[in-house]
């Protein structure tokens, strides 16, 4: 499969962010995921169910530690998918 563009995977993230977060606020590449929007570790587990079922997608649980940003997320989805 071939690796989705950027702002795709951006924007569908993004909505799904929207949803989480009940932020009317721009949300943006460096939007931090737990400073900005205020995520836990349970928010960020129900998020990740989410991202896996709209990407078709399997998420390292091991890999979210080096989740900080919204872009740290969209390229790693990108990643994910490209290497299905």
């Amino acid at each position: 499969m071939t690796t989705p563009e950027y702002d795709t995977v951006f924007q569908q993230f993004e909505a799904l962010l929207q949803e989480h977060a009940q932020l009317q606020a721009p949300i943006k590449d460096d939007t931090d995921l737990i400073n900005d929007l205020g995520f836990d570790s349970l928010k960020l587990m129900e998020m990740l169910e989410d991202v896996e079922d709209i990407f078709d997608i399997t998420y390292p649980l091991n890999d979210l530690s080096n989740l900080h940003t919204v872009k740290d997320f969209v390229v790693q989805i990108q990643q994910i998918v490209g290497s299905k």
